[in-house]
């Protein structure tokens, strides 16, 4: 019991950093969750995985200010990657910041929202769009491009989004 006060209290704590804050990292990623079981055998019955978005935003300390997954229909690797963007940009506008970075391992929407790409695709082009106004509402914005091994908890969101949950409940409650 002891235990589960002070997490009440460091939640109730956490919930109060509304101190306005220079600059946020907001660590975005989708993907498309394909199933990864490294050397294991593939468990039975196997689950379907959908696609997902995650993002999470870091103060310049490092500390987790912020996070949030979203399962997402049936989009492209690239879809997902915007879709994570806008989940990212929903979470700095709860921010009080005077700037956010935007730090993504997909190239392809980094270029295309630094202007150093093209959008071709219409698909893309309404993504595009709508990620475009929504970082227009903030105060100042960055983005920066990195490799994926730097940017794991965003990738692990996605990954969670993609978990169909009630079968994954129904697996576990059998055990």
């Amino acid at each position: 019991m002891e235990g589960r006060e002070s997490c009440k209290l460091v939640t109730i704590m956490w919930n109060f950093h509304k101190v306005r804050l220079a600059r946020v990292w907001v660590f975005c990623d989708g993907g498309l969750s394909v199933a990864d079981y490294g050397d294991a055998p593939r468990p039975a019955p196997a689950l379907e995985f959908s696609p997902g978005c995650g993002a999470l935003v870091r103060n310049d300390d490092g500390a987790i200010l912020d996070w949030a997954w979203r399962t997402l229909p049936q989009v492209t690797s690239v879809e997902a990657e915007y879709a994570g963007l806008l989940l990212g940009v929903e979470l700095a506008r709860r921010q009080a910041t005077n700037e956010v970075i935007f730090v993504m391992d997909s190239a392809v929407v980094v270029g295309q929202m630094t202007g150093r790409f093209a959008v071709n695709s219409p698909r893309l082009r309404r993504w595009y769009r709508q990620a475009c106004e929504a970082t227009q509402r903030l105060p100042k914005v960055g983005f920066r491009h990195v490799p994926r091994a730097w940017n794991p908890l965003a990738d692990a969101l996605a990954r969670q989004a993609g978990l169909p949950w009630a079968a994954l409940r129904a697996q576990l409650e059998k055990e």
